[in-house]
């Protein structure tokens, strides 16, 4: 029986990240697991939602208070995380659950282990000594169509089957000298969004050919009626139009990447694979020790 208590030095540390990286890898060693979130901030539902939805551990999906969890236990040989809103007092909300305290800081953030617990440094180019390490990860640090949108301040054309949760890993600008018959331009990276001015057909048109998760035009210029049946024909691309110039564009939606709130499939997977090769057969085995 163990109960690990993961918080965050304040939000977007990626307290949630590493909450279902440990039970992704928790499960991986043949142990029960069951994940909770404790109310108290706008993210506690959302994350709540998807800590049931994780195929690899057991959730309510509903936020707690921190009183309603004390005495809680999880099944014989399981283990329980419990996340707590962001800036919450970590040692002293783990010793009312009886909990193994972990506090969340990215790199850079001042912060020490909490007392009886564990450091975790995340989006750290180096590993810490005595502190658990997640390193910088272009894919945890992407955000999804949704933000993009409310970052540039789109308008929505025409949304792919993924909509607005698939994931945007990279940004191409579509450059004027290049060929819009080779769409391998387009796809060098995966989940990538282009960025275009909307008078610019032919690149436009390249981009939707490639199957790019996101086309924005920019420069407010309504599109070709013929993009606009392209994208709505494919489904594969969400196509937006930008107000603003794609320099403009372009430093709007860069400034999301590491803001994003963690969801996905991809994420999930991923932050799994990072906390399998940072938390050996030992180094877990001393965590969960009661």
């Amino acid at each position: 029986m163990a109960i690990l208590l993961v918080g965050g030095v304040g939000a977007g540390a990626g307290a949630s990240t590493v909450a279902v990286g440990l039970a992704s890898r928790i499960a991986r060693a043949d142990r029960s697991v069951r994940l909770e979130r404790i109310a108290g901030d706008d993210r506690a539902g959302a994350d709540a939602d998807l800590f049931a939805s994780l195929d690899f551990a057991e959730g309510s999906g509903r936020p707690f208070d921190a009183g309603a969890l004390e005495g809680q236990r999880p099944a014989e040989g399981g283990v329980l995380i419990v996340e707590a809103s962001p800036g919450a007092a970590v040692a002293e909300l783990a010793a009312r659950l009886e909990a193994r305290p972990l506090l969340v800081a990215p790199e850079g953030a001042e912060a020490g282990a909490p007392e009886n617990g564990t450091l975790v440094r995340t989006r750290s180019s180096r590993a810490v000594p005595g502190a658990l390490h997640v390193p910088e990860d272009r894919l945890l640090a992407a955000p999804t169509v949704g933000r993009l949108i409310e970052a540039s301040g789109a308008r929505v054309l025409a949304r792919s089957i993924e909509g607005d949760a698939a994931i945007i890993e990279h940004i191409l600008v579509g450059a004027i000298s290049h060929d819009a018959t080779d769409v391998s331009y387009f796809e060098r990276r995966p989940r990538t969004a282009v960025i275009t001015r909307a008078e610019k057909v032919d690149i436009a048109l390249g981009a939707l050919r490639s199957g790019v998760s996101c086309l924005v035009l920019s420069g407010g210029t309504e599109p070709s009626p013929y993009l606009l049946d392209r994208a709505s024909a494919g489904r594969d691309t969400t196509l937006l139009l930008a107000p603003d110039g794609t320099v403009e564009t372009v430093r709007a939606v860069e400034g999301i990447f590491g803001s994003a709130p963690f969801a996905g499939e991809a994420k999930i997977e991923r932050i799994g694979e990072l906390m399998a090769a940072s938390l050996g057969g030992e180094e877990l085995a001393r965590l969960l020790a009661e």
